[in-house]
């Protein structure tokens, strides 16, 4: 029987028996649906209100919606990057248990289902079956908890020297396929967030990627703070783990989320390694295709000390694969001051002893980064000027840019000396401009342009007197017996005006290894 809310219609009604409720709530949707009748019962018994399971259908969603929405805040590392909607335990054996949150999906889902559950017999109710949504991609670097519940109760997570995760049989596997390391990307980004911002550049530099399809990218300067233990109050307070990004303020969320777009959306591919000062200043990003397996990764230049101490500012990842050592290094710039020579020595010194230690092992080196050194004037567009430059009276071995000064050249030849070291673009270059002898150094200016190819860094101003600076001081140094596996050097930006520079003062480089 049908009521009217409110006053009476003139209208005849056809009274109909129903079997079912099943067949009550067909027509009740396909004819009867006017707002002023309620429905109150049928054959089958009571039904509720349409409009009142309309009404508690959304505030579920909306609900639902939210509490996503909060869950989706909580992260965890895996393999050096995040995961999300998880909380991890150390267990032994280095293995990491992600325990999961309870799923809210399904409440929202169950409650409406509940309400029309009333208007169907036991039978029927037996009968309905809750769409869940299809379990996501697995990502390297983020695991949704909540979704990948759909198919286990829990994801074993296993890290040793190299990261395995595992999932169920019902989801996609993520698990680390044999892989070689064949194309190396390197790039002072100058801040990761910022180049994101622009997405006429993101774009660029996104094609760019897709289309060499790099096993390997070293992020330099990504300008993210790692994220702050027991509360530290002040910026440069308390203890750090710089392996996260920080997301305890309103402000570092907004960088923090920008990040994990970035990852779960471009980087799915890859596992990620991060190394990050106390803020928003230097700090690193390593990234590994998964398919490529990894030995052992470090975060300092000392095989003393645990591998998982980090240099303060993220200065240092290590990453070893199964033919040689990967180190990216974003190495101080040694500035005009006696403070700055000071911390660039050291930093040199440690290098020196690290690639000692490597050639003694006999282990193959691929260094790479933003090494902050021109080792030859023909790496400068403006030599004279460049070295010259100074501030204030300084001892003659600092006078010079910094990058090109004879106290940086000086520690970067005792560096490749240690460890047996070649600096592959211009040993590249040297014999194809001696055809095929080399050892020849190329100083003849008047064969290149200042914009050619040939410099990593471009002063970031477009006008004044300073806007057609540039320097090579973005490498990859590899060890001598490496390099006949290295096929080509390829620096990517060109131009005073920037070309392929994707809005930062750096240009990626790329390194080509041959493959077998």
């Amino acid at each position: 029987m049908l009521r009217a809310t409110g006053s009476v219609i003139p209208r005849c009604i056809q009274v109909v028996n129903f079997s079912s409720g099943k067949e009550f709530i067909n027509l009740f949707y396909t004819h009867l649906r006017a707002q002023h009748f309620r429905p109150l019962k049928a054959c089958t018994g009571q039904v509720k209100m349409f409009e009142e399971i309309q009404s508690n259908k959304r505030k579920q969603v909306e609900e639902g919606e939210s509490c996503e929405a909060v869950k989706r805040t909580k992260l965890v590392p895996i393999g050096g990057g995040l995961a999300v909607g998880a909380s991890s335990k150390e267990e032994k054996g280095n293995q990491v248990k992600i325990e999961e949150d309870d799923s809210i999906s399904k409440e929202t889902t169950d409650d409406v289902e509940a309400e029309k559950d009333d208007l169907v017999s036991k039978e029927e109710r037996d009968q309905v079956k809750i769409e869940k949504d299809d379990p996501p991609s697995a990502y390297p670097s983020f695991v949704c908890a909540t979704e990948m519940m759909q198919a286990s109760d829990t994801v074993t997570v296993k890290v040793s020297d190299t990261v395995t995760v595992k999932a169920s049989e019902n989801n996609e596997p993520v698990e680390t396929k044999e892989g070689e390391v064949k194309t190396i990307v390197t790039w002072n980004m100058n801040s990761i967030t910022v180049r994101y911002k622009n997405k006429e550049k993101w774009n660029a530099f996104m094609s760019f990627f897709n289309r060499i399809n790099a096993d390997v990218l070293c992020f330099q300067e990504v300008r993210l703070p790692a994220l702050n233990l027991y509360d530290a109050k002040e910026a440069k307070d308390g203890e750090r783990d710089r392996g996260k990004v920080k997301n305890t303020d309103q402000k570092s969320q907004v960088d923090f989320d920008i990040m994990e777009k970035i990852l779960k959306e471009d980087f799915h591919n890859y596992n990620a390694y991060f190394s990050l000062a106390n803020i928003k200043y230097s700090g690193q990003l390593v990234l590994v295709k998964r398919s490529i397996p990894i030995k052992s990764i470090r975060y300092n230049l000392s095989f003393d000390l645990d591998p998982r101490e980090h240099h303060h500012e993220g200065r240092v990842i290590i990453v070893e694969f199964s033919k040689f050592y990967l180190l990216s290094t974003y190495t101080p710039n040694n500035g005009f001051e006696p403070v700055k020579f000071e911390r660039r020595r050291l930093f040199d010194e440690k290098l020196k002893e690290f690639v000692s230690v490597l050639r003694n092992k006999k282990k193959n080196l691929v260094w790479t980064g933003d090494l902050n050194i021109a080792p030859e004037d023909t790496d400068l567009s403006h030599p004279a000027e460049f070295r010259r430059m100074k501030k204030g009276n300084v001892p003659k071995e600092f006078v010079g840019q910094p990058g090109c000064t004879d106290f940086e050249r000086k520690n970067f030849r005792g560096i490749l000396s240690a460890g047996d070291l070649i600096d592959s673009y211009r040993h590249l270059a040297n014999l194809r401009a001696n055809k095929g002898e080399p050892g020849k150094a190329t100083h003849n200016r008047a064969v290149s342009d200042i914009n050619d190819n040939i410099y990593t860094w471009r002063c970031p101003f477009l006008m004044g007197k300073s806007c057609n600076k540039a320097m090579r001081i973005d490498h990859f140094i590899v060890s001598r017996d490496f390099m006949p596996n290295v096929e080509n050097v390829e620096i990517h930006g060109y131009s005073v005006f920037h070309n392929n520079f994707y809005g930062s003062d750096h240009c990626p480089v790329i390194l080509h290894l041959r493959g077998g």
